[in-house]
This record gives structure tokens, C-alpha cells and sequence, in this order.
């Protein structure tokens, strides 16, 4: 190995195949050779860009560039290359790639290159649609004005392992584009909607007829839009791109059909001396249907206090109608401080993505809630969710000092007069570790009597009946909660993969694996289920695949910690799934564990018989 370590500033492209396990599972010998003809052409482009291909591990490829202009230039010939291919397949064999692309500094040994510069590079690929690219705003900066298409700003983005937040950029691909470079093309191609709620606000339309009220104007606009970026779930064009719509007469539905997003929101503002009145509408792009509307008259005792209610209500509507459900309401009514708000929406983004690290950040962030809002339950009740998966998933070095700080921190929640329901869910989550059945299933019922609206409710007595030797119950309880979240979190549908897998609905499972690793990449659990269907569906190089992947997020893995974090009733479901993961690839194992039961303390004993919500 050579001690010469050389730094240089490069464009770096990393591209990765979307769905890959998906499509090794239907038809493994195709996909390999699928993935080789994509990879040679990739290669190709790459030489001719004066690229140099870095590595190829898996369905993923690293290049550099010494020019950021030929960076991008290639990303657009990769995807109008795959694109082209693509099209004599049928739809279920088409394999798309994202692409992220940024220019930065890097470390390069022995051929191979290091730093934050590829990190960035990777989670920009990761926020790209499947045949999208997503660019920094570093490389953008460098290629404005000198390519042929549009290019959307995504804003500021918060990126896994990169401590500052990245400001990214969507190109979008398709004919051609008038005018110069990244301006808005004149007729630019249809473009596939994110799969998340995706979202345009148009510039709010001054009725007052006097320019001097266009600060108000533009105020409002300008907030609702930073408030809506900031719900985890919501993709929202940015301000730059929707900007170039001030003064147009562009419809809704023409709207989202260029930005390919599935909703605009568009609004009107009069301002008349001391009142104003505004009108805000939500229009579902394809059909054009109006999804919701809604109008404020206020009196203008205080320009900014009112601006700020109205946001604060257009904001909320859309939060519950598009993303968060009622769980939205509940919380935007009861949490006052916005920056608690923003803080509790971080935190449930991080924690939603199941894995050991992003869990501690959440925590972190839920405790610096609680000390905002100290007389609010819900920092301390997402705080106990925290405790609660760092136990279910094997994370705590100590199951018991966790089970008491959640315990705590449920209780705490219960104390500060929880609106949420969540605290009861909590204590039942934890009968459920304990081995107590009887004692989770009651609280579930209990929560779920009480609060029939709550997605909760159902997703988490689902996970209770899985373990109980129920999943047939389970499965129209999981689907419940997915359909009552617009944006569920991956717990439901992973409840849900549970269910079918348990039941012996083994390609549901499959399916449903795939749809929830859409969701949370990072997630074992899931994972874990695939790998087990796909053995028992006689695909076992698939799931090999599948357990090399798990071995990628955690080198550590133990198949035996896992079942002992395991709390089922009856052995049986356990001892068929580790048997399968064997199968697949897993050498620990054995007679299934038996985990440690964990007794409740006279105090905590004495709260969870008698929990409300």
C-alpha cells in the first residue's frame, strides 16, 4: 500500500439502483444481467466526460470529475441512456438510478477517494427521485446558465452524518428548455411526483390593488412556505423556482404537471385599511379537485401577530391533511413555541428512520423540547418512544435503566395531562417487552376504545396482536393506521409486514417489505422479514442479498440479541423465522433465547394499572 495521500478538489457523482432487491427477488438472473449492461454503459459515459469510475460496490458507483460542468453533463446522458432502455421493458423490469452529484474537497489513497465531499455526494443521490439528479448548490453555482434544463431548489437540507445542512437542487430532465440554462423551461417534459406528498405554493395574488401592500403579500407567501418546509414527509419546491410564477397566469393543474408535484396550493390576499382577508386553496394537480379552501378575515390590530396566526392555520391545515393526521392538530394546538414545534418534527424525522444513531439525535432534540415546554406532555412522551425502540431493537447496553427512563418519561407524560394518547400506548408497549400480554392487549383496547380516531391506537395494538399469535387481527389494524396518516411512519408499515409474513401471506410481505424500505432503508426489522419470505418463497440467493445488506448497516449484527429482544407468546413464529434466516446466511443462532424479563418497581406497577389518556 502506498503512504502517499493526496488531496484534491473534485465533482463527485454517486449513482445507486433503485429497488434493487425488489427486482433480484422476481428474477435474480435477469437483474444481474440488467445491472452489468447499465454498468459498462455507465462506464462509458463516465470516459467520455473525462470522468474516472472510483468504485462499483453492489448496485452503487462512485466517479470523480475534474469538471463540474462534465459531472452533471454525464448524469444527464446517464439517465437519458437508462431512460431509453427502459423503455422496451415492461414496467415491473425497468431498472432507474438516482444520482447525487457535489463538488468538494477529497482525500485520495491508493486510487480510492474519502471525505465529506463523497459523503454529501451519496445523501444528495439519496433525496433524488428514481431517473432523477440532485445537485448541491456548490455544483449548481458552477454550471448556471451553461445546460439546457431546468433546475428546481429544494432548499436547505438536513443530511445524515453532515453536521451543516446542504442546500440542494433537482434538475429536471426532458426536452430541452427555452431560454438560458437553469431558467424555467417555456414547456418543459411531464416529471414523475416524488412519492412522498409533494407540494407547489404559488405566489399569493395581492387583490388590494395597491402595490404597497405587496410586503404583506409576500410575507404571508414567504412564511407558509419556510413553515411547510419544515414538516419531515412534505417534499415542497422551493422559493427560487416558484418565484419565476409571480405575474403568471399558469393553472394549477399546468403547475404540477411541470414541477411533477401532486398538490399547489394557491391564495389570494386583499387588504382593505384595518382588515385583510385572505384566501388559501389546495387543488389536487391531476384532476384539478379541489382538496381543501379555507378564508380569514381579520382585523389588522397587529400586522405581523395576524400574518403569523394566518400562517400558523394554513400551515396546520395542510400539516393534517396532507402529512401528520390528527396527530398534527393535536400537536401544533398544545405545543406552543414554534421553535418546540421545529424541534418535535426533527426529532420525529430522525426517529422515524429506525436506526441506533438517528434514535439517540431524536432524544436529544425531544429533551430539549421538554425543557421549552416543560408543562407539555409531548416532549416527554416521544422521549419515551426513544427509550422504548432502543430496547425493542436491541440498541440499549442496559434493557432495564432504559425501561425505567421510559417509564419515567410516560409517566411524566400521563402527568402533564397527556392529550395524545400516546402515554397508554407507551405503558402497553411495555407490558409487551415484560412478556405481560394480557396487561399490553388491555391497554391497547383501552387506547383504542377512547381514541377510535387514533392512528396509533391501531398500529400499536397491531404490534401487540403479532406477538400474541393474532397477526390475522393484526393486518386490517395496520392497514388502518397507514390509511389514517397521509404520510404513516415506517413503524406501521413495518407492523403490517409483520402481519402478513406471521400469517403466511408471504408475498404481501414481500411487497410490503419493499414499500416500507422505500420509507427507511436503515430499518433491520424489515429486513429481516424479507430475507425470511424470500427463503420460504425458494429465493434464497435474494435474500442472501438481503443479509448482506442488513451485515452493510450493522457489521455487529447478532441473530441471537435479536431474538432475544423478541417478545412473543409462543416460540414457534420466532424459532420458523430464525430458522429461515440461517438459511439465508446467518451463522449465530441455536434454540431461540430467552429474553430477560423485566419486572415492574411497586411505583411503575401502581401507574400502569390505572393509565388515561
Amino acid at each position: 500500500m502506498s503512504d502517499a495521500i493526496e488531496r484534491r478538489l473534485a465533482a463527485i457523482l454517486s449513482a445507486d439502483a433503485v429497488g434493487y432487491s425488489r427486482l433480484m427477488g422476481r428474477d435474480d438472473e435477469a437483474t444481474v444481467r440488467a445491472l452489468g449492461a447499465h454498468r459498462r454503459r455507465i462506464e462509458r459515459l463516465i470516459e467520455t466526460f473525462r470522468g474516472r469510475l472510483v468504485d462499483a460496490p453492489g448496485d452503487n458507483l462512485l466517479a470523480e470529475f475534474p469538471s463540474a460542468l462534465g459531472s452533471a453533463r454525464c448524469a444527464i446522458e446517464i439517465q437519458r441512456a437508462i431512460a431509453q432502455e427502459n423503455e422496451a421493458l415492461e414496467a415491473e423490469r425497468r431498472m432507474l438510478f438516482r444520482i447525487g452529484i457535489h463538488v468538494g474537497d477529497v482525500i485520495v489513497e491508493d486510487g480510492r477517494i474519502y471525505g465529506d465531499g463523497v459523503n454529501i455526494a451519496a445523501r444528495l443521490e439519496g433525496l433524488a427521485e428514481p431517473g432523477g439528479i440532485c445537485v448541491s448548490d456548490v455544483l449548481y453555482q458552477q454550471v448556471r446558465g451553461k445546460l439546457d434544463l431546468p433546475v428546481f431548489d429544494l432548499g436547505e437540507q438536513a443530511l445524515k452524518n453532515i453536521e451543516a445542512r446542504v442546500r440542494a437542487h433537482k434538475i429536471v430532465l426532458g426536452a430541452g428548455a427555452a431560454g438560458a440554462g437553469f431558467a424555467r423551461a417555456a414547456a418543459p417534459a411531464e416529471t414523475t411526483p416524488v412519492a412522498r406528498p409533494s407540494l407547489a405554493v404559488l405566489p399569493f395574488v395581492n387583490m388590494s390593488g395597491d402595490r404597497a401592500e405587496a410586503y404583506f403579500v409576500d410575507g404571508v407567501f414567504e412564511d407558509v412556505m419556510t413553515e411547510l418546509a419544515r414538516i419531515p414527509g412534505l417534499f415542497v419546491v422551493g422559493w427560487g423556482a416558484m418565484n419565476t410564477y409571480r405575474e403568471n397566469t399558469t393553472s394549477p393543474r399546468e403547475v404540477a404537471r411541470e414541477l411533477g408535484v401532486r398538490y399547489v396550493l394557491e391564495g389570494t390576499v386583499r387588504k382593505e385599511e384595518r382588515r385583510a382577508r385572505i384566501t388559501a386553496r389546495l387543488v389536487e394537480g391531476a384532476s384539478g379537485r379541489l382538496i381543501w379552501a379555507e378564508r380569514y378575515d381579520r382585523e389588522l390590530d397587529d400586522v405581523f401577530a395576524v400574518q403569523d396566526e394566518i400562517v400558523t392555520e394554513v400551515v396546520t391545515a395542510l400539516d393534517v391533511r396532507l402529512v401528520g393526521g390528527g396527530d398534527a392538530w393535536t400537536a401544533r394546538k398544545h405545543l406552543r413555541n414554534p421553535q418546540a414545534i421545529g424541534l418535535l418534527y426533527r426529532g420525529m424525522d430522525l426517529m422515524n428512520r429506525m436506526n441506533r444513531e438517528d434514535m439517540r439525535q431524536a432524544r436529544a432534540l425531544f429533551e430539549e423540547v421538554i425543557r421549552i415546554e416543560p408543562d407539555s406532555p409531548f416532549g416527554y412522551i416521544d422521549a419515551a418512544w426513544s427509550h422504548y425502540f432502543d430496547v425493542e431493537r436491541g440498541w440499549s447496553e442496559d434493557p432495564e435503566a432504559s425501561l425505567a427512563c421510559m417509564a419515567e418519561r410516560a409517566n411524566s407524560g400521563l402527568g402533564k395531562g397527556d392529550v395524545s394518547g400516546y402515554a397508554t400506548l407507551m405503558l402497553g408497549q411495555m407490558h409487551l417487552i415484560r412478556r405481560e400480554h394480557d396487561e399490553a392487549l388491555v391497554l391497547s383496547e383501552r387506547a383504542l376504545a377512547e381514541r377510535p380516531s387514533c392512528q396509533g391506537a391501531y398500529g400499536l395494538k397491531a404490534n401487540i396482536l403479532n406477538y400474541c399469535g393474532r397477526p390475522e387481527e393484526a393486518i386490517p389494524l395496520a392497514k388502518q393506521a397507514i390509511r389514517l396518516t397521509p404520510v404513516a411512519p415506517p413503524f406501521y408499515p413495518e407492523v403490517l409486514t409483520a402481519a402478513c409474513y406471521l400469517s403466511g401471506s408471504l408475498e404481501e410481505a414481500i411487497e410490503s417489505a419493499h414499500a416500507t424500505l422505500a420509507l427507511a432503508p436503515d430499518n433491520v426489522n424489515v429486513r429481516l422479514i424479507l430475507a425470511a419470505a424470500l427463503v420460504e418463497t425458494g429465493r434464497k440467493e435474494a435474500a442472501q442479498a438481503v443479509v448482506r445488506d442488513i451485515l452493510t448497516f450493522e457489521p455487529h449484527f447478532s441473530l441471537a440479541r435479536f431474538a432475544a429482544t423478541q417478545p412473543y407468546r409462543d416460540s414457534e413464529p420466532l424459532d420458523r423465522m430464525l430458522a429461515s434466516l440461517r438459511s439465508a446466511g446467518f451463522a449465530d443462532g441455536g434454540t431461540t433465547p430467552r429474553a430477560a424479563v423485566f419486572p415492574l418497581s411497586p411505583s411503575r406497577q401502581r401507574v400502569a394499572s390505572r393509565p388515561r389518556l
